[in-house]
């Protein structure tokens, strides 16, 4: 895995494509392609360009959606868009962020905090 400021972006158009469909799937949206190619190429050029997106992996981005797409406001209608793809991969990161802190930080064990992910190991 890698980080997102270093994936090819054209590759990550079309993993971002894959995953707006199969979100679009799961929640019930019937959205034409043109729309989902136009989402996905923008989305994937936020997620290269956004410093703070940065340093997450397309998993991580992958888990965004699945729990946003499940335990997103249950009282609220979920769009596909951008600002709706901003919110659960915010979410994601605050939920990395804090894992991190706790295993750096509080010294607690790695293997018993959720949502923690042993740094990328970049081979030269």
């Amino acid at each position: 895995m890698k980080p997102l400021k270093k994936e090819n972006i054209n590759e990550l158009k079309e993993k971002v494509y894959e995953l707006i469909a199969q979100t679009s799937i799961e929640i019930g949206h019937k959205t034409d392609g043109k729309t989902m190619a136009s989402l996905s190429k923008i989305f994937a050029t936020n997620l290269i360009q956004e410093k703070r997106f940065g340093n997450m992996t397309f998993n991580q981005i992958q888990d965004a959606f699945h729990l946003g797409v499940r335990f997103g406001d249950l009282d609220k209608q979920i769009f596909l868009n951008i600002r709706t793809f901003y919110k659960w991969t915010y979410a994601q990161k605050q939920l990395i962020d804090s894992a991190e802190y706790e295993v750096r930080t509080l010294g607690k064990d790695p293997n018993t905090v959720l949502h923690y992910q042993p740094p990328i190991k970049l081979l030269k």
